[in-house]
């Protein structure tokens, strides 16, 4: 199914310029001419994002500014379209609500960008509102404690003048302090040390595209918000910066009170879902997860994907699913023994888990197996996600019973926008039976089967569900 975006502006020119340009890029737009008219299509539900004119005349009268500013993700984000480019301008729209401000006329590749990294937020919010439902369903749900602390927050630069641009004047506005930090010393930290609710990289040029990277895939660092700094005219490095995973791009030439309150935005999305996620572990602890690694079990990952599965075939998105089994496990427990073996799967589990996004379940479905869901995935994205995931096994030994381990896994993957749950299980139980007929340590992309003839069913269930 497409994704919806409304268009409001009271110019029918402007209205069928988004509309053709959004149209040719398969969003499905509702475009209209009055805040009143989209209040009115956004109680509706159905819209995924809004683009507003921000000269509409009804647009306070409207109640349209007071949905803006509603808890994060309780409306879908909005874009601002402005003639007045001053920061004043777009620090009062993004006070009222608005998660962009875009200016006239309107870079239809600028726009884009926008959209897909609104709607990759959206999603990710939205899964972990599913996940926390599924919770629900399976009886596990408990009045959610109160989750409050301070926020850690950092501004990343090697130039110290750079890094004192961006602090200056926030220290009042924000009520908590950015520390300044070189790269070297933010990617030398551990999980625990390391960890960030929102940094702002403010280094120039290629440098903090990379440290971009670096930083979505650093454990304590990979949920964090991430803004990055921007020249106004640099519209393709910005372009770049929002594909890479930066939350929003903090403009060069903003003033204190609009990087105060992209700031406030960000960090408010960020511990929303923060909030999402303390919610369901609180939920799940004992009920839904494996007493061993911490991993969803069995139970919980069967009930998720089911769900998954039913939202793919509604929505016409593909997801995709990984069993990765841990090589010659069995000679590992016969020759170093239970608690060690245990120890092993162990540091599997936190592997795994923090080489995915934080949207994706991954699930502790037997001994030595576990199970991956990637919703909103193509065949070639799980591809590279299992090859991250099995170098990120195989590339550094596990120590266990005093001696460094060099432990492999191989993995099946199916990928699918229609697979039943029983289907994909069984399309990446046959590609991992292939990785290790291969060999092991190595990754197969499953197809769907071919129908058999009845007799021939019993035959190809059996070698599909051997182990080596």
């Amino acid at each position: 199914m497409a994704r919806r975006v409304l268009i409001a502006d009271g110019i029918a020119t402007n209205r069928i310029a988004f509309k053709a340009a959004l149209a040719a890029a398969r969003y499905e737009v509702t475009a209209v001419a009055s805040a009143a008219e989209a209040v009115a299509e956004l109680a509706l539900g159905r819209d995924d994002l809004a683009i507003v004119d921000g000269g509409l005349a009804d647009l306070d009268a409207s109640g349209l500014t007071r949905l803006l500013a509603a808890r994060p993700h309780a409306t879908p984000p909005c874009l601002v379209a402005v003639d007045d480019d001053s920061t004043d301008i777009r620090a009062s729209w993004i006070e009222r609500g608005a998660a962009g401000v875009l200016l006239r006329p309107v870079d239809r590749p600028w726009l884009l960008t926008h959209l897909r990294a609104l709607l990759r937020a959206r999603e990710a919010y939205a899964e972990l509102s599913r996940q926390v439902a599924t919770a629900a369903r399976m009886g596990f749900a408990e009045s959610p404690a109160t989750f409050e602390r301070a926020p850690v927050m950092a501004v990343v630069a090697n130039d110290r003048a750079a890094a004192g641009r961006v602090r200056r004047g926030l220290d009042t506005r924000l009520g908590a302090r950015l520390e300044a930090l070189t790269p070297d010393q933010i990617l030398g930290g551990s999980e625990s040390t390391g960890r960030r609710d929102l940094v702002v990289l403010a280094d120039e040029g290629e440098d903090s595209l990379w440290l971009l990277s670096e930083l979505r895939s650093h454990p304590g660092l990979k949920r964090a918000a991430i803004l990055v700094e921007n020249a106004a005219d640099d519209g393709p490095r910005g372009t770049r910066a929002l594909d890479l995973g930066a939350n929003a791009l903090l403009r060069r030439d903003a003033g204190p009170r609009e990087r105060a309150a992209i700031i406030r935005r960000a960090l408010a999305q960020k511990l929303e879902l923060d909030r999402l996620v303390h919610q369901l572990d609180a939920n799940l602890r004992m009920a839904a997860r494996d007493h061993l690694t911490g991993l969803y079990n069995r139970r919980y990952a069967m009930q998720h994907l089911a769900d998954l599965a039913g939202r793919t075939r509604a929505d016409g998105r593909g997801y995709g699913v990984i069993i990765a089994d841990v090589d010659h496990f069995k000679r590992v427990n016969d020759r170093l023994g239970h608690a060690a073996g245990d120890a092993i799967l162990a540091e599997v589990a936190a592997r795994l888990q923090s080489n995915l996004r934080g949207h994706d379940m991954v699930a502790r479905i037997g001994g030595e197996e576990f199970l991956i869901a990637l919703p909103d995935t193509t065949p070639a994205q799980a591809l590279i996600a299992a090859e991250r995931l099995r170098e990120a096994i195989s590339s550094r030994p596990i120590y266990a019973a005093g001696e460094a381990q060099r432990i492999t896994v191989s993995l099946g993957i199916a990928c699918s926008s229609d697979a039943s749950p029983d289907m994909a299980l069984q399309i990446a139980d046959a590609a991992l039976y292939s990785a290790k007929a291969a060999g092991r340590d190595c990754t197969r992309l499953g197809e769907a089967p071919r129908p058999l003839h009845p007799a021939a069913a019993p035959a190809a269930i059996a070698a599909a569900s051997l182990r080596g």
